[in-house]
């Protein structure tokens, strides 16, 4: 497995919206038209087995914290260690501009929807420790929880 920079290839992007789309119960309509900006604008890695895009990352940066925007895993490579290697890149490239923390946002533990605590757990074993909670900012969207990972 391979993890490429993808930033604005078109076929990696169509790839990503391809595995979110299958992956429904993490990502709804609504959360995929963000993600198809959130794809172009921001920074895009994918893990490539062969000519097969399985995993993918988005992120960003803001007053110094990096900011882990999406990240999903084809539902077959599941539980294979792809998705620590996509964090990983990430924490990698955060550490090589000096960033020393890194933040993601995801459904709280109030949440007892099974998909989101697989969610949570993997961030949790990568040592993700929860920091804040946000009220949802749009009608339809859910309320966040904030986990960071100090590098």
């Amino acid at each position: 497995m391979e993890i490429i920079r993808a930033n604005r290839v078109n076929k990696y992007i169509t790839d990503a919206l391809r595995i979110a789309h299958s992956l429904k119960e993490w990502f709804n309509e609504n959360g995929v038209k963000s993600m198809e900006a959130d794809l172009f604008f921001d920074n895009l890695i994918v893990a490539v087995e062969g000519n097969e895009t399985i995993g993918f990352a988005c992120y960003s940066s803001y007053d110094g914290i990096m900011q882990l925007i999406w990240l999903a895993v084809e539902r077959g490579y599941q539980g294979r260690g792809v998705g620590t290697k996509l964090l990983n890149w990430v924490e990698d490239e955060a550490r090589s501009h000096g960033i020393a923390l890194i933040q993601v946002e995801t459904l709280p533990d109030e949440h007892s929807y099974e998909p989101y605590k697989l969610t949570r757990k993997f961030y949790y074993n990568n040592g993700f420790v929860r920091v804040a909670y946000k009220k949802a900012r749009l009608e339809g969207w859910d309320d966040q929880v904030v986990l960071e990972k100090r590098l």
